[in-house]
């Protein structure tokens, strides 16, 4: 008969404690303000990860982030991973905005990881109005982010970076741009905690029609680490193991602070139940998914109900492959 047994939770070291010290130094500066303008940010697709795990974890992603998806949570988390992987994302939105999603990541190397990403997010029919009444017909809104990140290992740090190239298209006008994101990435009592800080969206935009549209300057800084874990105790193999995300964001263009929170359950290392919970956002707050871990094969799914008055609930689908 097969028993189980409960893994506890490692003791901290002095080594532990020193470097959670280093990170909470990097999350004060960061923290510094940056920007003090009050105006709200364009590219608000920036603002959403393109993948189904995060989402579903109240967009709780840069402390654990790895392989295809750290292109866009945290580009140090190409350093982790030694195998090759794509993904591909969908979304559906609200107001039937739709976003798509390439991602990819690539080892080179054991300290070595880079990536490469295309997201593209599109609305459709949408009224144009230039006085109260009614609709003077419709037009199209178009976004893209393209570019490459790259992450390093550093002895227990990781440190990544990407570069991106941006357009944005709204009826007959366009304009394009470039940003840059910054990432650092560690993990302490044997991969049981994992903590991560980034600042992304550091660039600008050409003028569209007639004004440049401010980019979403965001830093975030959270961690991952897993309450406990049942494994079997004949041959030590998982049953289930649980993991814990919080995380904190800050938009230094609007000045808003958001708090991310995730838990997730994962079943003989092949299905993992998610809920999260996203604070101060008027679209929504809670959401869910399901995921599948078959081989190669990765299928992430998550759901969003929005706030009355917005409509139905989002639905968000990434289908991966690793070998």
């Amino acid at each position: 008969m097969t028993t189980t047994a409960l893994v506890p939770r490692r003791p901290f070291s002095i080594q532990h404690i020193l470097r959670l010290t280093a990170y909470a130094c990097i999350v004060i500066v960061i923290g510094a303000p940056l920007s003090s303008s009050a105006q709200d940010s364009g590219l608000s697709f920036l603002r959403l990860g393109p993948d189904a795990r995060a989402l579903a974890l109240g967009d709780a992603g840069v402390a654990s982030a790895s392989g295809a998806r750290a292109t866009y949570w945290n580009p140090a988390g190409l350093a982790s991973s030694m195998s090759k992987q794509v993904s591909f994302s969908h979304h559906i939105w609200i107001a039937d905005v739709r976003t798509l999603a390439l991602q990819s990541s690539f080892p080179l190397g054991e300290k070595t990881g880079v990536g490469f990403f295309v997201v593209a997010t599109g609305a459709g029919d949408l009224e144009a109005r230039t006085n109260p009444g009614a609709s003077e017909g419709f037009f199209n809104a178009q976004f893209v982010s393209t570019g490459v990140s790259v992450g390093r290992s550093f002895g227990f740090v990781r440190a990544g970076a990407t570069v991106k190239y941006l357009s944005e298209r709204i009826f007959t006008s366009s304009a394009n741009g470039y940003a840059f994101d910054f990432g650092l990435q560690s993990s302490f009592m044997d991969e049981s905690f994992v903590a991560g800080v980034t600042y992304s969206n550091l660039g600008k935009m050409d003028a569209l029609n007639v004004v440049a549209t401010k980019l979403p300057k965001i830093a975030r800084a959270g961690v991952e680490f897993y309450p406990f874990r049942i494994l079997t105790e004949t041959d030590g193999e998982q049953l289930l193991s649980t993991a814990l995300s919080i995380e904190w964001s800050r938009n230094y263009v609007t000045e808003e602070a958001q708090f991310h929170i995730g838990l997730s359950g994962e079943v003989l290392e092949t299905v993992t139940a998610r809920v999260g919970y996203l604070s101060n956002d008027a679209l929504r707050s809670i959401s869910a998914g399901l995921g599948l871990d078959i081989a190669n094969l990765l299928v992430d799914y998550a759901i969003i109900p929005f706030e009355d008055g917005f409509g139905g609930p989002a639905h968000i689908m990434t289908v991966g492959y690793t070998w």
